[in-house]
């Protein structure tokens, strides 16, 4: 009877563990990062709700009814994180695309090509890197006799960049027709590096702006909690009542709108 128990209670604590993992394995799934990545963001966002309960509040029971900004603050992370994955797939495309259009020219085919391409790809990137996993799955459908305009297509889908879109359907019309596509690949590589290139100067430009919209951000939490260590007779008034927790939560949507407005200024997209 006592086994019976012990397999019974091990086998309940077993299934409550996957029930948990497959719950954290869901939740960073639709927000298309790794699971170490969400943690990481849902632990920054929980200390962010902390940090506003106590400064703003003095009671962190606050963090209960703020803690839908995590979620908020998860999805902004993931789109972020997709969004500078994108970007450095975007580059990395650029050279293989660069380098295709080298083996067109010595003779290759252009199935051949993607497989000479490969080869450059993993000397630049790593055979870990985005564009190799992606280059191989290319050549891998290749081999199993599928049209590369189709591969093409199913990988300008998911990477769900306007440029390789773009490149993916005029390749398409281009391999039907008859088309040059040494000189429309070599066009796309030049249009996306003069892309970058233009991104590059703006972020450049835009670079000293957005460090000092970083440091504003933190700027207003730094002055409460200094007043709250020097000279808290200041603001003692605004804890534990009805008015300073009307006020200090006016402060905060107005800090909130503040920030939201200087991310949007100081991201530029090309």
């Amino acid at each position: 009877m006592k086994n019976d128990k012990y397999m019974k209670d091990k086998f309940i604590r077993i299934k409550e563990m996957n029930i948990k993992h497959m719950y954290i394995e869901d939740i960073y799934k639709k927000y298309k990062i790794s699971k170490t990545q969400y943690l990481m963001s849902l632990l920054k966002g929980v200390l962010i709700i902390l940090i506003i309960s106590y400064l703003f509040y003095e009671n962190l029971l606050y963090a209960i009814i703020l803690m839908p900004y995590v979620h908020i603050y998860i999805k902004n992370s993931a789109q972020e994180i997709q969004r500078k994955r994108k970007q450095g797939l975007l580059n990395q495309f650029k050279d293989g695309m660069l380098a295709v259009s080298f083996s067109l020219n010595v003779g290759y085919s252009v199935e051949n090509s993607f497989k000479e391409a490969l080869g450059e790809l993993i000397l630049l990137y790593g055979d870990k890197s985005d564009i190799v996993i992606q280059f191989q799955n290319i050549n891998h459908r290749i081999d199993m006799n599928e049209n590369i305009e189709d591969v093409l297509d199913d990988f300008a889908r998911k990477s769900e960049i306007e440029d390789i879109l773009y490149f993916a359907e005029v390749f398409r019309y281009a391999k039907r027709s008859g088309g040059d596509l040494i000189t429309i690949i070599r066009n796309t590589a030049n249009t996306i590096s003069e892309k970058i290139d233009a991104k590059n100067e703006i972020e450049t430009v835009i670079s000293g702006k957005q460090m000092e919209q970083k440091i504003m951000s933190i700027v207003p939490f730094g002055i409460i909690l200094y007043l709250k260590l020097s000279s808290p007779e200041f603001i003692e008034g605004l804890y534990g009542n009805v008015v300073g927790i009307v006020v200090m939560t006016v402060c905060l949507v107005l800090y909130i709108l503040s920030y939201w407005l200087a991310q949007r200024i100081v991201r530029i997209e090309v």
